[in-house]
């Protein structure tokens, strides 16, 4: 008996010691367990990383186009929070702030029990009335955080870009990102972002019951390296304008074809200019419309705005992303390819003389198609320019001659390893391929071949739901690439596409004797101590093979196109140095129900090509009527005559 109840006595001591153990180990990881992590993470090393500002941006003189500053910040550091005034901090914070308490609450979360996070900039009356009541705010401080000051705006903004906290790919490409610190998300900043980031500040610390017990010594920020551009600033506000202009005069243009019972689709909305230098490649201007101005990035962009930015193409760069069919402006391509290599006309052919390579250039010429079919094309103007030559060709922007080369070129070398001769030209002079220019966004185009067609066609026979690469109705057709598709080539039309660093980068080439150079728009890289750690050399690409009569042939030709060509009302009244001043004016036709968009490409001087301007008005119109005048008003400018405003031109392909 009393070893029943001793054992029974044992018994429940063991069950009610063990109860008690239960209760505590509840009480400990429930109850009291935030508390205690809480404290366990405080007495660990902890490390504070203050944000580096970001290097500075320069213009090729040295003048400042973007800068850092410090402004006042709000930080919260959970290690000082006490667990039961969480929340009473959020709300007090929140009526402070202006900043709904759910976010905040969100931001707490995610920081984690040892993490500290940054709500953002206030004003210096906000710092002010939170600095007055820091001792009830635990864990809440106001610090200096570097902000970004985009000094030119809007004019500049494709070449600068803009910042932006990474997205988790951007993490996972570069796990040493902090992910509260914005990066480089476009241009310049996104490109050379490695070497504007900088280096943040780091202080080490161990905390105990909210109070700091020991610290290693503070490490400071060090700001990033400064960017040095090509761009000239003062340049780039003249081409800022102009293209605004030009866009402004297309639509004074429209608006008074419909008054004259004319049919036009749409408002000209966009536009994209570029001046290079044709002997080191540098971009010396680079202008896209529409823009956006990206210290709307810094002080905060709402939904709204954002999207309607989006919606516009602002962010879309297209100087390097625009995809145009460069028009008579390929018309240099074709001249020198077919001056070059001798490219034939077409034999037996009406309104055709092979031999001394004349062609009758009265607006119309026919073509037999590989199916026995014929097909007439009609040229842009009205009227006989009577027999020409390729120089009187280039200079009247004649379509008959130049589709009398694509069909010559077509009907000789078809089916042979010359076929390509015009698309290979082209290719080596950089269209159908990315320039490698050190900016975001860049586009590659097409150049259109029988090889390209025939992927294009099976692709569409294995995908019939997908969008059309290729006409449909060609699909029946024994060839899928005809004479008439390279004949459009050789006016720049059909299906080949270009960006306007394309075009600029291939003229450059056949003006500068043949070397392809890669664009940049920085000229070097800077650190902190002054010493050079990256310099734009001129880099030759490729070299294409182009005589030297050639060479000067066109660059005469050109100068006969501003004097006497489809240019020449837009030059009428240049100033001093017309005569060294070329172009080619190009009118891009589009889908039926679009309009034409404008361009042209002028060089200058002549005698020793430097300049290369790049101007292509989106559904603009004619080359000759819209864009010339836009790139006469800049190359005013860069040969030191006062820019004139800018007018009408001759309607002219």
């Amino acid at each position: 008996m009393k070893y029943s109840v001793r054992l029974a006595v044992i018994g429940f001591s063991f069950v009610a010691m063990f109860g008690i153990l239960v209760l505590r180990l509840w009480f400990v990881q429930v109850a009291e367990g935030a508390a205690i992590a809480q404290e366990a993470q405080e007495l660990a090393w902890q490390t504070r990383k203050y944000e580096a500002p970001r290097g500075d941006i320069f213009d090729r003189s040295g003048k400042l186009v973007v800068t850092s500053r410090y402004v006042p910040a709000v930080e919260v550091d959970r290690t000082f929070v006490p667990v039961a005034q969480r929340d009473v901090l959020i709300q007090r914070l929140s009526s402070i702030l202006g900043i709904p308490a759910a976010d905040l609450d969100a931001m707490y979360e995610a920081a984690g029990i040892n993490g500290r996070f940054t709500v953002g900039a206030v004003s210096v009356d906000t710092a002010f009335e939170l600095a007055s009541s820091l001792e009830d705010l635990p864990g809440v401080d106001i610090i200096k955080v570097p902000e970004r000051v985009y000094l030119a705006g809007p004019d500049l903004a494709h070449v600068t870009g803009h910042l932006g906290l990474p997205t988790a790919e951007d993490l996972e490409k570069k796990p040493d990102l902090d992910p509260n610190v914005r990066i480089g998300k476009l241009g310049v900043e996104a490109v050379y972002d490695d070497y504007l980031r900088g280096e943040p500040g780091i202080f080490e610390y161990r905390v105990a019951r909210g109070e700091i017990i020991e610290a290693k010594p503070e490490v400071p920020p060090s700001i990033g390296d400064s960017v040095y551009l090509s761009i000239d600033l003062q340049l780039q506000e003249v081409v800022s304008r102009a293209l605004v202009d030009g866009i402004e005069l297309a639509n004074e243009v429209k608006a008074d074809d419909l008054t004259k019972g004319e049919q036009v689709f749409s408002e000209a909305k966009r536009g994209a200019a570029v001046v290079l230098h044709a002997r080191t490649g540098e971009v010396l201007a680079l202008a896209s419309v529409p823009t956006f101005d990206p210290q709307q990035f810094v002080s905060g962009l709402d939904q709204e705005t954002f999207d309607q930015l989006r919606e516009s193409q602002a962010f879309n760069n297209l100087v390097v992303s625009g995809l145009y069919p460069p028009a008579s402006t390929f018309k240099a391509v074709t001249y020198v390819a077919a001056e070059q290599f001798q490219l034939p006309l077409p034999e037996d052919s009406e309104g055709v003389d092979a031999e001394n390579r004349m062609v009758h250039c009265d607006g119309e010429i026919s073509f037999d198609l590989a199916d026995g079919s014929q097909q007439v094309k009609h040229d842009w103007y009205d009227g006989d320019k009577g027999w020409l030559d390729v120089h009187g060709a280039l200079e009247q922007s004649c379509n008959i001659y130049f589709w009398s080369i694509g069909l010559g070129t077509y009907q000789k070398y078809r089916n042979t390893d010359q076929a390509n001769v015009l698309q290979d030209f082209a290719r080596e002079l950089g269209y159908g391929q990315t320039t490698g220019i050190d900016l975001t966004g860049e586009a590659a185009g097409v150049v259109p071949t029988p090889e390209l067609f025939e992927e294009w066609k099976q692709y569409q026979l294995e995908n019939p739901g997908a969008a059309p690469r290729l006409d449909p109705s060609r699909l029946e057709l024994a060839s899928p690439f005809l004479g008439g598709d390279l004949m459009d080539l050789a006016i720049g039309q059909g299906a080949l596409t270009s960006t306007p660093i394309q075009v600029a980068v291939s003229y450059a080439a056949m003006v500068n004797g043949g070397d392809v150079l890669r664009p940049a728009v920085v000229k070097s890289v800077v650190d902190p101590s002054g010493e050079v750690v990256y310099e734009y050399q001129p880099e030759v690409v490729r070299e294409v093979d182009i005589d030297p009569a050639v060479r000067q042939s066109l660059l005469t030709d050109l100068g006969r196109v501003v004097s006497a060509g489809t240019a020449r009302a837009a030059f009428a009244n240049f100033g001093d140095g017309v005569e060294e001043v070329g172009g080619k004016t190009g009118t891009g036709q589009t889908s039926p129900n679009r309009d034409n968009h404008a361009w042209f490409v002028g060089v200058a001087p002549l005698s020793d090509p430097e300049y290369i301007v790049v101007v292509v008005i989106d559904e603009g119109g004619s080359g000759g009527r819209i864009a010339a005048p836009v790139a006469r008003h800049i190359l005013q400018y860069l040969t030191g005559n006062q820019p004139t405003p800018i007018v009408e031109g001759e309607d002219a392909d």
